[in-house]
C-alpha cells in the first residue's frame, strides 16, 4: 500500500439534467443547493471543490440567521502552493446558503518544530455551541514532520467584518486566531483522514476539551502499516496532549471518526482492513470507548470492539460511471435517551449489497452500494443486526454521513442516491431520519431534485483506501421545538457556468438546508 502518496487528477464535469418540481420538505434556501464558494462561473471548470464538511451555530449569525462554516478541498491556489488546497467558507448574514467569505486554511507555527502548512488532507470543521466557536482540523506538514493542524475561531470573530471581510480572505489568520499541531508523526510517516469533536459540557473532567483522531501510517519490517491515534486539546488555547494509539493490534487501521457523548466520554469508530486477495479487502468495523483525563492529559481507552466483519464493503473504484471513490467510511453518533442514562450509538458505513468483484487489472468494485446502519445501547459491547438505511431502493446509495440533532434526539443520515435516474448513474441528495427514542429509520427526504452527473471528490492515489476519501458534510441543530431544527448538507454538485464562451455545468461545492 502507498498510503503516504496522494495524487489528484483534474476531473471534468460530464453534464447535468434538470427534473420537474417534486414534493419536498421545507428549506431555508434552494433545495437544489447554492454554490458555497466565491469562485466565478466564467471559464472555471478546472478549479473544482469537493470533500466537504460543515458546522453550524443556530441563530448566531446576523439578523438571527445561522452562522455556518464549511470546509473542503479547493482547486484554486488561494494561499499555499499545492493542488488542491484546504479551504473554509462561511455564511453569516443571510439565509440563502451563500458564502459571505472564504479563505485558504492558514499555516501554524510551533515554537519547537517550526512552521506547518496545510496539505491536501481532507479538512473537517465542527461547531462548539457551548463555547461559541468553530474548530477546523486538516493534515499539515513542516520540513521534517507531518501532523494534524487545528485552528479555532470564535463566532464573534467570524462576525467581525474587519478581521473577516466579505470576499476571499487575504489574511485568513485574522479569522482563525488560535492554532496548534497535534498527533505529530516523524519524517517518512504520514497522517490521513483527521476528524475532530468537542466536549460541549461546562463542568466535569475534560469539559470543553477538543479531540482529534487520525490514521498514522508507517513502515516496519512487515511492510507498511497504520494505526489510529487520538489526542486531547484544551478549548481556549489548544494546548494538546501526546498521542495515544487506540487501535490495539490492528495493522491497517484507517478512516477514523471521533465523537463525544453527553457525559464526556469519547467514542471512536474506524475500519481495520484485512487483505484477502490481491487488492481485495474485508473491513473489520471497530469501536473504541475512551475516558477523558482533562487536556493536556491524553484520554485512556479500552480495547477496540468488533462491530461487524464486513466482507462486502461499499467500494467504487476511480473511473467508474459514478466517478466516485467510496470506501465504507464508518461514522457514528451517540444519542442520550429520555431517561438521561441510556446512550444509543448509531453506526453507519457504506456496504455492498452484492458480492464485490476484484481482479488485478480492475481492482475492487461494487454494482450495488447502500448505506448500512447498526446500533448499540450498551456502550458498544453488543450491536444490532446491520440493516440498510433505505432498503429495497434501486441504484447506488453511498457516501453516507451522520449528524445528531441534540435538541430533539433526531438522527440525520445524508447520502447520495442514483435511485431516480433511469440509468442509475446520476445522483441526488437524500436525508434519512431516525426519530427520537427510536432505532429505525422513519422519514426519508429527497433534498435535491437536479440530477448530478459528475465527480463527488478528488481521486485518491491508485485506489489506496488509506489515502482517500470523498465526503459530504452534514450538521444539525435545533431548539427542541417542531419546525426549528436545521440540517445543513455540504456536498459536491454543479451550477450553470460557461467555458470558452459555451454554457457549461461547473463542478463545485454546494450547500443546502432542510428544516423540520
Amino acid at each position: 500500500m502507498k498510503v503516504r502518496t496522494i495524487v489528484f487528477t483534474l476531473l471534468m464535469l460530464a453534464g447535468m439534467l434538470g427534473l420537474p418540481a417534486f414534493a419536498s420538505a421545507r428549506s431555508g434556501c434552494n433545495p437544489n443547493g447554492h454554490q458555497f464558494d466565491l469562485e466565478g462561473l466564467l471559464d472555471a471548470p478546472l478549479f473544482g471543490q469537493s470533500d466537504e464538511s460543515v458546522g453550524l451555530l443556530l441563530g448566531r449569525g446576523g439578523d438571527g440567521a445561522d452562522l455556518v462554516v464549511g470546509a473542503g478541498l479547493d482547486g484554486r491556489p488561494l494561499d499555499f502552493v499545492g493542488y488542491p488546497n484546504p479551504v473554509y467558507y462561511a455564511e453569516r448574514d443571510n439565509t440563502n446558503c451563500v458564502a459571505d467569505f472564504e479563505g485558504g486554511v492558514p499555516g501554524i507555527t510551533d515554537g519547537i518544530l517550526g512552521t506547518f502548512v496545510p496539505l491536501q488532507g481532507y479538512p473537517q470543521v465542527v461547531a462548539d455551541s457551548t463555547h461559541d466557536a468553530f474548530f477546523l482540523a486538516a493534515v499539515f506538514a513542516s520540513d521534517t514532520n507531518f501532523a494534524v493542524g487545528i485552528i479555532k475561531s470564535t463566532a464573534a470573530n467570524l462576525l467581525n467584518t474587519t478581521n473577516c471581510p466579505n470576499g476571499t480572505q487575504q489574511n485568513p489568520a485574522l479569522c482563525w486566531t488560535v492554532g496548534s499541531v497535534t498527533n505529530i508523526v516523524p519524517e517518512n510517516t504520514f497522517v490521513s483522514n483527521p476528524t475532530i469533536a468537542v466536549d460541549q459540557r461546562t463542568k466535569g473532567t475534560g469539559a470543553g476539551d477538543v479531540y482529534n483522531t487520525t490514521s498514522w501510517s508507517y513502515e516496519n519490517n512487515q511492510g507498511e502499516e497504520a494505526q489510529i491515534i487520538l489526542a486531547a486539546c484544551t478549548n481556549a488555547e489548544l494546548n494538546c496532549s501526546s498521542s495515544v494509539v487506540i487501535s490495539g493490534s490492528d495493522t491497517l487501521a484507517v478512516l477514523p471518526s471521533v465523537q463525544v457523548r453527553a457525559d464526556g466520554e469519547i467514542t471512536v469508530s474506524y475500519a481495520n482492513l484485512v487483505i484477502r486477495n490481491y487488492e481485495y479487502f474485508e473491513y473489520e468495523m471497530k469501536f473504541v470507548n475512551c475516558k477523558p483525563q482533562g487536556a493536556p492529559n491524553p484520554p485512556t481507552c479500552s480495547a477496540p470492539v468488533l462491530v461487524t466483519n464486513e466482507k462486502h464493503p461499499g467500494v467504487v473504484t476511480p473511473g467508474d460511471e459514478l466517478v466516485s471513490t467510496d470506501l465504507a467510511f464508518p461514522r457514528h453518533v451517540d444519542r442520550l435517551e429520555a431517561d438521561h442514562k441510556t446512550v444509543t450509538t448509531f453506526y453507519i458505513y457504506d456496504q455492498c449489497a452484492v458480492a464485490t468483484y476484484t481482479a488485478p487489472e480492475v481492482g475492487q468494485t461494487c454494482t450495488k452500494t447502500q448505506v448500512a446502519m447498526t446500533y448499540s445501547t450498551d456502550g458498544g459491547n453488543t450491536w444490532s443486526a446491520v440493516v440498510p438505511v433505505s432498503p429495497n431502493t434501486p441504484g447506488q446509495q453511498f457516501l453516507g454521513n451522520i449528524a445528531l440533532d441534540v435538541s430533539t434526539g433526531t438522527v440525520n443520515i445524508a447520502y447520495y442516491s442514483s435511485q431516480n435516474d433511469p440509468l442509475k448513474l446520476r445522483t441526488q441528495i437524500f436525508l434519512a431520519q431516525v426519530p427520537p427514542g427510536q432505532t429505525t429509520v422513519g422519514a426519508i427526504n429527497q433534498i435535491t431534485g437536479t440530477l448530478y452527473d459528475g465527480p463527488t471528490g478528488f481521486s485518491q492515489f491508485d485506489g489506496d483506501p488509506a489515502a482517500c476519501c470523498d465526503y459530504l458534510g452534514v450538521a444539525a441543530a435545533g431548539t427542541g421545538k417542531s419546525g426549528q431544527s436545521h440540517v445543513y448538507i455540504h456536498y459536491t454538485g454543479s451550477v450553470d457556468g460557461t467555458f470558452n464562451g459555451q454554457k457549461f455545468p461547473i463542478y463545485t461545492n454546494m450547500l443546502t438546508k432542510f428544516e423540520y
